[in-house]
């Protein structure tokens, strides 16, 4: 099986494009990937595996290849926003949260799963 040689710098600025596209930070991709805030900014220094890159893809709305720079893409005609299912990710053990720059605890992120709870719940009939 042949790996494919990553630049890292394309890969950033691949990963810069889509997440402007997606009107996402590069630190809400991450977390919406399962992965540290920070994660993709180490990038720069360390190739991340073929896993990871194919998570945040989906997060992107795209291709593996495509953010690898290995496809290109067609001539852009429209950007498409990506549904993002907020229980997911905030149900996701593996993601860490912060508000300007502050962790959120534990218990802050439980009030916060009980307000979207209460926000979205399904009025009885």
């Amino acid at each position: 099986m042949a790996f494919l040689k990553l630049d890292n710098g394309e890969l950033l600025k691949n990963i810069r494009r889509f997440a402007k596209k997606n009107g996402l930070t590069l630190a809400e991709v991450a977390t919406l990937a399962g992965l540290s805030a920070s994660a993709i900014y180490s990038w720069k220094k360390h190739t991340p595996s073929v896993g990871t890159l194919k998570e945040v893809a989906q997060v992107l709305g795209t291709s593996y290849t495509k953010l690898v720079g290995k496809e290109r893409e067609p001539s852009p005609k429209r950007a498409t926003k990506v549904a993002v299912d907020l229980k997911k990710v905030v149900e996701n053990k593996k993601n860490q949260f912060e508000y300007d720059g502050q962790p959120i605890t534990p218990e802050q992120l439980k009030i916060i799963r009980n307000v979207l709870k209460s926000m979205f719940k399904t009025p009885r009939r």
